[in-house]
């Protein structure tokens, strides 16, 4: 008579594998192969502590600072540092520390993540599905400071006792403030800055900033689009507005707008 062997559930997908591991071979590969995108990500990082990599660093004619604008240092550190403690915790776990009193750099934590990476323990230890969480976690944070997406304001937080812009990226469906924490959909968000601009004709922008709002709620209007519509007697230039620099209303855009799509 033959007994099956024994299997079990991989901490990371749930998928059976034998009672010797704890991730099954796909996930023990992705676990692995995100630790030296870790390791490789870390040097760019550090390289982004360096004011001449900054936007405008390298053009001549902007200004370049002595150090990088703080919100974006203080997150690279932060970030780096994370990574840094990760990678001494987990070779801790997996192959020992002989130093633990060494003090950490991020040179050596990218040899460390290497080592991670190639440890015979990696898919056989009992946390190596909590720490592949961490390790993705991680990844993700890196990846947005590294090539951050292309956000654009889609409007004011609903929160009455906030309302701060918020923004959001093409295809996001859903957006939270990082000053209120208030989770919101984000065509509510785009549908609630329609309404408060083109229900209320008082509200006048240019040809191009009410093409940008517009686009970004949703509505793609060209800036030449809009102009058109004036030279042609279909749009007026809003009360008490200079010649040189016409403003339009949001209101009678908005149903231009509406009725070429109609048409």
């Amino acid at each position: 008579m033959h007994t099956m062997p024994d299997t079990t559930p991989c901490t990371n997908c749930h998928k059976p594998i034998d009672d010797q591991h704890t991730l099954c071979p796909s996930c023990e590969v992705r676990f692995a192969l995100t630790l030296l995108r870790l390791a490789a990500s870390l040097e760019p990082l550090h390289d982004m502590l360096d004011s001449t990599i900054h936007y405008g660093g390298h053009e001549p004619t902007r200004t370049m600072t002595s150090t990088p604008p703080t919100p974006i240092r203080l997150a690279v550190l932060d970030l780096i540092d994370d990574i840094t403690t990760y990678s001494y915790e987990l070779r801790r776990l997996l192959l020992g520390m002989p130093d633990p009193e060494h003090e950490a750099t991020y040179e050596d934590a990218i040899g460390t993540l290497i080592a991670d990476a190639g440890a015979p323990t990696i898919s056989t230890n009992t946390c190596a599905g909590m720490y592949m969480c961490d390790a993705i976690r991680l990844m993700q944070t890196a990846d947005r400071l590294l090539d951050p997406p292309n956000m654009r304001d889609i409007g004011h937080c609903p929160n009455p006792l906030c309302g701060v812009m918020l923004q959001a990226c093409d295809g996001q469906q859903s957006v939270t403030c990082s000053m209120c924490g208030t989770t919101t959909d984000t065509h509510t968000i785009q549908l609630r800055t329609l309404e408060r601009l083109c229900w209320d004709d008082e509200r006048h922008g240019s040809a191009a900033q009410i093409a940008r709002v517009f686009t970004n709620c949703g509505i793609p209007v060209l800036a030449n689009t809009i102009r058109q519509w004036a030279k042609r007697g279909k749009l007026h230039a809003a009360t008490n507005t200079r010649p040189h620099r016409p403003t339009y209303r949001y209101s009678d855009v908005y149903r231009l707008t509406v009725g070429v799509k109609r048409d």
